[in-house]
């Protein structure tokens, strides 16, 4: 359940000052640089740093569904998701040794959350209406009610250092350094699906299944700055591929039908929602940030960020069962191709204590058009839709005493919506379409500290 992201995992967000200014690749103005600008550490000054935050993120997410196709007439419905993100904390230190042969060094660490984010509680998806729409058609029967919770949880967290060096009096630097990522997810379905017979009546299929997943992985990561004038700093990093292989352990399965008429039916169900042993690679992506600051005054900063996200590259597969219990995977890496997001962001001195900020970002998911349409990873996308979004953000950052510094910010995050037409088949034969309009909002509080 990834929130905010320029990829449909990894987080952007990893500070409270990012929610500021989300221009930060180029920033050398506190420890969390160490998620964005790596290289930076080694141009802020001698001396130990620390940043700390946490984000509480309040989610709003929607789903309009509406099934048509004999037997399976389903109403109109809509599905909600509110479940906030409590925690989201990050931890960064660096310490800046100062002139170290003929340049400064720098080490640096971190402690966090890179990807995932939280938790996800639907009252139904729009995947579980195209599922409940083939199960009604083998059995002949017309669907009349969906009364099923999905929820996920995802969740990545990552240790990581690293060491930084600048050169020719501060002109160039450069640094490297590696995370180690652990992922950590889950899914649970539960609920009944009400179906209408022509011969034997009503009758449901109760469904009771959930499952965990998790990975291990490493992310080796590079950085370079360089400052032509005094003024003015251009900062890159680059993230590789992180491998990570996930690992299915199934909890509890089974779909119980009121019916044994549909005994063979609900066989069927409990093969299809059998993950046991089942191998996933859901790696992140290689990252390319490029960024720039500029001092236009004493008191103002302005700066800009693009941010590259090589999804259509990354060893993307997910596997699934069959109704008969055989296994089969689909490459989800052809869904996408580059994602980007652009922010730029201003920073403004009010007075010697208090600075203020206001950033703004748009992302492409990297997301093609067949990802919210393809009914074979439609239980997938429609868990945690992949939709593009705007980003908003204002904070101050206020020293309260010497070398202390108390950041508070707040932002939105507009997803635009989307309205799509799956088509939804049985047995490989078409059987009606499941409209759906997806839509979300999230709103980000965040806290931090930072001291030298």
């Amino acid at each position: 359940s990834s929130v905010f992201a320029g990829s449909i995992d990894y987080l952007s967000n990893q500070s409270a000052k990012y929610v500021m200014n989300a221009a930060r690749t180029a920033s050398t103005d506190g420890a969390d640089i160490v998620a964005y600008n790596p290289a930076g550490t080694a141009l802020m000054g001698e001396g130990f740093f620390i940043d700390v935050s946490n984000q509480t993120l309040l989610k709003y997410y929607s789903q309009d569904v509406t099934y048509t196709g004999a037997p399976n007439n389903i109403a109109k419905d809509t599905y909600e998701q509110s479940t906030p993100t409590i925690l989201l904390p990050n931890v960064y230190l660096a310490y800046n040794a100062g002139t170290v042969g003929i340049g400064n060094l720098a080490v640096y660490g971190q402690a966090g959350v890179p990807a995932g984010g939280g938790s996800l509680s639907w009252d139904g998806v729009a995947g579980l209406v195209a599922t409940a729409a083939g199960f009604g058609a083998a059995a002949t029967s017309q669907v009349t009610s969906i009364n099923c919770d999905a929820e996920g949880s995802s969740v990545y967290y990552a240790f990581g250092g690293g060491v930084a060096y600048s050169f020719l009096e501060n002109m160039f630097s450069v640094s490297a350094g590696a995370k180690y990522v652990m992922a950590r997810r889950s899914t649970k379905i539960e609920g009944n699906i009400g179906y209408l017979h022509g011969g034997l009546g009503a009758w449901t299929l109760a469904i009771d299944t959930e499952y965990d997943y998790d990975a291990e992985g490493y992310t080796p990561v590079f950085g370079f700055d360089v400052k032509p004038m005094k003024e003015l700093t251009i900062g890159v990093r680059y993230e590789m591929e992180t491998d990570l292989e996930f690992e299915y352990d199934q909890k509890t399965n089974s779909v119980t039908p009121s019916n044994l008429a549909f005994a063979a039916l609900a066989t069927g169900g409990t093969n299809m929602l059998n993950k046991d042993g089942l191998k996933d690679n859901l790696n992140l992506p290689q990252i390319l940030s490029i960024g720039a600051e500029y001092v236009v005054t004493p008191e103002m900063t302005v700066g800009i960020t693009a941010n590259m996200f090589f999804l259509g590259n990354a060893k993307m597969e997910i596997t699934s069962r069959s109704s008969t219990g055989v296994a089969s995977t689909v490459d989800y890496s052809e869904y996408f191709g580059t994602g980007y997001e652009v922010a730029v962001a201003a920073s403004y001195k009010v007075m010697e204590q208090l600075k203020i900020g206001a950033t703004f970002m748009y992302t492409d998911q990297g997301a093609k058009d067949k990802l919210l349409k393809d009914q074979a990873v439609v239980n997938t996308t429609s868990s945690n839709p992949v939709l593009n979004s705007t980003w908003i953000g204002l904070g101050a950052i206020y020293t309260v005493i010497p070398n202390l510094d108390i950041t508070v910010a707040a932002g939105w995050v507009h997803y635009l919506p989307e309205k799509v037409d799956i088509a939804t088949s049985a047995s490989g034969t078409p059987i009606g379409t499941t409209k759906v309009e997806y839509s979300k909002e999230i709103y980000n509080i965040a806290l931090g500290a930072s001291y030298k």
